[in-house]
């Protein structure tokens, strides 16, 4: 009995037109893309045109030469930057205060703003000595 087809969740065809699409957008040819790989520019434009798959590791290695996230390449999604997915923790951990009991909420609140005056007074502060400093 044969073995049922595979599902195929990205075809060689998208992952390389998203390659392509990143390749261009980073202003190079797919000669210079290729020699940052160690690969020919026929074996890249196969992969371009989707008529040649690619390997994870593979894949990893061209999302580092070009400066990408592997979700650009396989899922054509931008991974988050580091700032944004500190941000995103920060929300999920604030939506969990939204569970605690009313006291706990607004004691945690008063702990907030405390350190956000805190540092507000600080940073007023530093712009007073250096404005002190640039007038002398």
């Amino acid at each position: 009995m044969p073995a049922p087809p595979r599902k195929v969740a990205v075809s060689n065809k998208d992952i390389g037109e998203r390659i392509k699409t990143l390749r261009l957008e980073r202003g190079l040819t797919q000669v210079q893309l290729g020699q940052r790989l160690d690969m020919t520019q026929p074996n890249l434009s196969a992969i371009e045109r989707g008529a040649r798959g690619v390997t994870v590791h593979q894949i990893v290695r061209i999302a580092r030469a070009l400066g990408a996230s592997t979700d650009e390449i396989l899922l054509d999604e931008k991974a988050p930057a580091p700032g944004q997915r500190a941000k995103r923790k920060l929300l999920q951990r604030l939506q969990l205060v939204q569970d605690l009991p009313k006291g706990d909420q607004k004691i945690l609140l008063q702990i907030l703003d405390g350190m956000v005056s805190h540092r507000q007074e600080k940073q007023q502060q530093r712009g007073q000595r250096a404005a002190q400093s640039a007038s002398a």
